[in-house]
């Protein structure tokens, strides 16, 4: 399996790296500093650039299976820089015919999955996208950057994230989760490459807890 990932010095996306080279996967890591990146391995290429530039992301997309975006955004990032970027993702995911692309954005930012939840759990999304409206009305729209993409994706929206120990064991579709919840960014990074290879959530989102 060859996989690329975006947002690989992350949090979430060295987990990923870890975890995909346990499977034994050959993986493209792009970062925008590849000195941030302390995994190095045989199976493991870094490239180095900017989600904006559109060659560059073609360059890590080309000849892959799969596509993970483990995107984030902080208070020095461009306003709209995941849903520009995952734009940049999508097309050049057309240009070279790769289908499958797992997408993890948060709890609430697919106005779809929003309807699914209560009146209580609406109100707590609610205040929380006015609170972190910058970020927030980014995560939107790169939801729907992906829900218009044609490719065969999923959107993965986990609650808080932890940095504890994988359990391996976690709840996953679409129910109402608890104001309380939590899960690990390891087991965010197995379910994601479990659904890399078991496909069980095309063209869904899912909200996920352990």
């Amino acid at each position: 399996m060859k996989i690329a990932i975006f947002g690989a010095s992350g949090s979430t996306g060295l987990r990923l790296i870890e975890q995909a080279i346990e499977r034994g996967y050959s993986v493209t890591a792009f970062v925008r500093d590849s000195k941030r990146m302390m995994i190095h391995h045989d199976h493991l290429t870094i490239l180095e650039g900017s989600v904006f530039n559109t060659h560059e992301v073609e360059l890590a997309i080309q000849g892959q299976d799969a596509v993970i975006v483990a995107l984030g955004a902080n208070s020095s990032s461009p306003a709209d820089i995941c849903a520009k970027a995952t734009l940049n993702i999508v097309n050049g995911m057309k240009k070279h015919q790769v289908k499958r692309i797992i997408v993890l954005t948060g709890f609430g930012t697919s106005p779809a999955s929003r309807r699914q939840l209560g009146c209580v759990m609406r109100i707590v999304v609610k205040t929380i996208s006015l609170l972190m409206y910058r970020e927030f009305t980014d995560k939107e729209k790169q939801d729907e950057v992906v829900r218009q993409s044609g490719l065969n994706w999923t959107i993965v929206q986990p609650p808080k994230l932890t940095d504890g120990l994988k359990k391996g064991e976690f709840k996953h579709g679409s129910f109402r989760p608890s104001m309380l919840a939590q899960i690990s960014r390891s087991d965010v990074a197995t379910f994601m490459l479990d659904e890399v290879e078991h496909s069980r959530y095309i063209n869904q989102s899912t909200y996920l807890h352990d």
